[in-house]
């Protein structure tokens, strides 16, 4: 009927999950969460911190409609007649706030993170506040890894019985941390969202993207315009050689690497590290987010 928030997936999009049983579901989430990448796809290819600033006040103007129900604050999360009359509905403890871990990392916005009850492992993590974090994501990521496994050679259904999403919920490749930690990014999750990170590593050697073998790489702290990353050449043997390129396509611009007290200009999107066997550094990596046009060149053919 042209209503804005009508439609399949749309504001006011509840529908029954068990239709004996009357019990109905929110499905409003499926386009709250996938559209503040729309904006961040535009941040991408501009750098103009408008676009996600934009999904801000779309979060902002939604939580000026909460209620006080019994001396609590109920926020609304879904828009429409599914109560009535045409209005808000679906109000929660929690305010409406989807991708306010994401927003947050595109903006560097402290106040964003006021959407939330609380803060973010991965993000008390970089502020200093959580040093233990990298040990228990990657206990949890194995332990998540085994059960999953057993889940699938335990699993008895059959093609013609098994829907086709069953398996998004046993597949054992978890990439998440290793996104969050290695690049300092967001996970790109089963919809396959561009990739947004501080850092990327290329193999000089191979001439490959990826982190050469035997290198690790964790992201300790970011600010809006710094990057600590500890990198390791774990190989006792032979030296390595990798490209560090900000952002995953060259849209940083790093300006200054500093490690070991020395500073180096490079006002470039990449930089090269040689690690000597068994030798690591850490460095502190200077950067202006988002200024650069991306591109998927190696860095060597830029």
């Amino acid at each position: 009927d042209g209503k804005w928030w009508a439609g399949t997936y749309g504001w006011g999009f509840t529908v029954d999950v068990i239709p004996y049983t009357g019990a109905r579901a929110d499905r409003g989430a499926q386009f709250q969460y996938r559209a503040a990448y729309g904006f961040a796809n535009a941040l991408l290819l501009t750098g103009d911190q408008r676009y996600v600033q934009l999904w801000k006040r779309v979060c902002e103007k939604v939580n000026e409609n909460a209620k006080v129900v019994d001396g609590k604050t109920l926020y609304p999360h879904m828009y429409g007649t599914e109560e009535g009359d045409e209005g808000w509905y679906s109000f929660k403890p929690e305010k409406f706030a989807p991708r306010a871990e994401e927003l947050f990392y595109w903006t560097q916005d402290r106040s964003v993170l006021e959407f939330l009850s609380s803060k973010p492992d991965w993000i008390s993590y970089l502020d200093g506040d959580n040093p233990d974090y990298p040990e228990k994501t990657l206990t949890d990521d194995l332990a998540t890894i085994r059960d999953r496994m057993t889940s699938v050679r335990n699993d008895t259904a059959t093609p013609d019985t098994r829907m086709s999403d069953d398996m998004n919920a046993l597949n054992p490749a978890i990439t998440d941390s290793l996104i969050r930690l290695m690049l300092g990014g967001l996970p790109t999750g089963r919809e396959g969202y561009p990739l947004h990170c501080r850092l990327r590593y290329f193999d000089n050697e191979l001439r490959r993207a990826g982190i050469p073998a035997d290198v690790a790489a964790l992201v300790e702290s970011m600010d809006e315009n710094s990057t600590t990353v500890t990198l390791v050449n774990t190989d006792q043997n032979r030296h390595r050689t990798l490209t560090v390129q900000g952002g995953a396509y060259a849209e940083h611009q790093i300006t200054s690497v500093t490690a070991e007290n020395t500073t180096t200009q490079v006002d470039g999107s990449a930089f090269t590290v040689e690690l000597a066997p068994g030798s690591g550094v850490q460095l502190n990596i200077q950067m202006q987010r988002y200024a650069n046009q991306p591109t998927m060149k190696m860095p060597w053919a830029r």
